[in-house]
Formats: structure tokens, C-alpha cells, sequence
């Protein structure tokens, strides 16, 4: 299965669904695959997602929970798992309200993080903090994310460095933070802290050196 399906929603499905609003509801929220229980015809999913470039692939996961969504999410990046997410459906067809709330959670998650979620993996650098780990973009490994849990610490260290990198940034706020690198490690200042919504969980983008970052601008 594609790596960079980091999300999957299993509907289970009855007469009553519309295959076009769950697939709509999935790209929305950026999972890149769904999964489908209980359909006697699977058609409709499939233009469904075609027409919003979604994949339907054969999953099944954990039930979708409003109180441990974003918990879970991280548990399933950390094991480097694919997300996989049981959505119940009532007999009209219609999303669980606690379910509905859920999917909210994600949704606000993902539209800040949903790109690191989806296209990273395991990073050799590590970080000191237990509430806290390290992964890669696995189609550009000079970008880093450091997945870290509230309430955030004052400083983090990053260490397995070639050389320094050359920005550090919360991907919600893009502003630059101060970091000192000392022996293969950059102790990050986390303050100021982002602002708005109290994420559990937040993500640092790493910017590594690469060697292009060393090639001076040509005058003609």
C-alpha cells in the first residue's frame, strides 16, 4: 500500500450511504484512501473516488473516538502504521455524532500538519524528550518534522546532524526559531509558542543543509 496514504477511513456503509459525500468527506479532511465494509455494490465508491483522486484499498482499523483522535493518529505515525479509522454510519446513512466531532478534530489537525503527516517516516535523528520524535519527508529528506506534545517544553534537542541546519520553524506559524547547534545537535527555543487553537500534538519543520545551499549565485 502507498506509504503516503497516512490516513484511511474504513465507512462502514449500508443502503443508505452516498458513496459521493464519504469520499468527499475523506479528501477533505486529507486522507488519501478510503475503505469500504458492507456495500453490496462497490461502484459507486469507485467513481467516487475517482472523481476526487482518492484510493480505495481494503483496510480496517480502530473505531473513531472524539476524545483520543489525535492521540491515536500520532500512536499510528510513531508505529509507523497506516491510520486506519472505523466510521460508523447511522441507518440514514449519516455520521455518528461523536464521530462527526471526531472528524472535526482531524480535519483542524490536518489542515496544519496534514502534509508531514501524510509524506513523512522513520529519521535517524532523535530527539532527547520522551513526549516528543522525529521523522523525514520521504520525498525530501532535508525537510524534518519533530512531532511534540503539549504542554510544549521550553527548549527541544535534535541530534544526528551532518551540519547545521538552516531553519527551524513551527509548520503552523512559519516563523524562524532561535536554535543553538553544538555537536551535531540543535538545542531549539520554542518560545514564542504558536498561537490560536491548543493542539495536543504540534510539528517543527527542520530545513537540513543540502548541497545546493552551497552553490554561490553566477552574474552574467
Amino acid at each position: 500500500m502507498n506509504p503516503d496514504y497516512g490516513i484511511i477511513l474504513n465507512f462502514k456503509v449500508n443502503a443508505n450511504a452516498n458513496a459521493q459525500k464519504l469520499v468527499r468527506l475523506a479528501r477533505n479532511i486529507g486522507a488519501r484512501a478510503i475503505s469500504v465494509e458492507g456495500a453490496e455494490d462497490l461502484a459507486p465508491y469507485k467513481e467516487a473516488c475517482k472523481d476526487y483522486t482518492v484510493e480505495l484499498v481494503n483496510a480496517h482499523g480502530i473505531d473513531l473516538e472524539s476524545a483520543n483522535v489525535i492521540n491515536d493518529l500520532i500512536n499510528f505515525k510513531r508505529n509507523g502504521q497506516h491510520a486506519v479509522f472505523n466510521v460508523e454510519l447511522d441507518e440514514m446513512g449519516d455520521l455518528l455524532d461523536n464521530q462527526k466531532t471526531a472528524l472535526t478534530l482531524l480535519n483542524d489537525w490536518m489542515h496544519w500538519f496534514g502534509h508531514a503527516y501524510n509524506e513523512s517516516t522513520e529519521s535517524s535523528l532523535k530527539t532527547t524528550a520522551s513526549n516528543s520524535f522525529v521523522c523525514e519527508n520521504r520525498h525530501a529528506s532535508y525537510q524534518v518534522y519533530v512531532f511534540i506534545k503539549s504542554p510544549l517544553p521550553e527548549t527541544i534537542t535534535v541530534s544526528g546532524f551532518e551540519q547545521e541546519p538552516m531553519r527551524i520553524e513551527w509548520i503552523d506559524e512559519r516563523a524562524a526559531l532561535s536554535f543553538d547547534f553544538q555537536d551535531n545537535a540543535a538545542k531549539i527555543e520554542l518560545s514564542p509558542y504558536p498561537e490560536g487553537i491548543d493542539y495536543k500534538w504540534r510539528v517543527l519543520r527542520i530545513m537540513k543543509h543540502r548541497p545546493e545551499d552551497d552553490i554561490k549565485e553566477t552574474q552574467f
